[in-house]
């Protein structure tokens, strides 16, 4: 049977074609995941030891707003939900426990600095910026704070990794510490930033 005719050589010579550019497609995949394998033996984790953030960006036109702390978004619940879901699968059962655990005993922590301390610390802030508050608006602050720390909690358990045989009470301590930071870093932006004729004054 003879197979030699243009049609069937055309055919031939086309599927080749095919064959050597998916070939090709190949080899170029491989070589870049090739690269990125690499690259993480070269560098198999990454640790941070210090997080810095700019609060300038914080615009604050009337008390009723949300203070917003860090890069909380103006949905925390969506942002909640995404990280839920972009977790990896193999994660177990126990480590959710785990940071469960961290997260519950970090807010207590947070919850104890939002009654006992950021009271005095708005007042001294208030000194400072010559902004006065009343009781309603210094309790309106505190409880704004407080509906956003979860998700500042949630963001360091995420990215903070614990030091070697540092015990769970001070790894949600030092987390914990992450969020006072952020928390006076907002209040002290958002005293500086008060318009003139938003403040208040005890004298009138």
């Amino acid at each position: 049977m003879k197979q030699n005719n243009p049609s069937y050589s055309q055919n031939w010579y086309s599927y080749v074609q095919q064959q050597a550019a998916l070939i090709e497609n190949l080899e170029r995949r491989m070589a870049v995941l090739q690269a990125e394998l690499n690259n993480l033996k070269e560098n198999p984790g990454t640790r941070i030891d210090r997080i810095e953030y700019k609060f300038d960006q914080l615009k604050i036109e009337r008390l009723e707003g949300t203070l917003n702390i860090g890069l909380n978004p103006t949905d925390p619940d969506q942002v909640e939900n995404f990280e839920i879901s972009q977790q990896p699968p193999g994660i177990g059962m126990l480590q959710q426990e785990l940071d469960g655990q961290l997260m519950q005993q970090t807010r207590q922590l947070v919850d104890a600095y939002l009654n006992e301390e950021t009271p005095r610390l708005l007042e001294q802030l208030e000194d400072r910026y010559d902004s006065k508050l009343d009781d309603t608006n210094r309790h309106h602050i505190i409880e704004d704070i407080r509906k956003q720390i979860d998700s500042r909690i949630r963001y360091y358990v995420k990215h903070v990794q614990p030091d070697e045989n540092i015990q769970p009470r001070e790894h949600a301590e030092r987390l914990a510490d992450y969020v006072k930071r952020d928390i006076a870093r907002a209040i002290e932006h958002f005293l500086k930033s008060i318009p003139d004729e938003m403040k208040g004054n005890e004298n009138e």
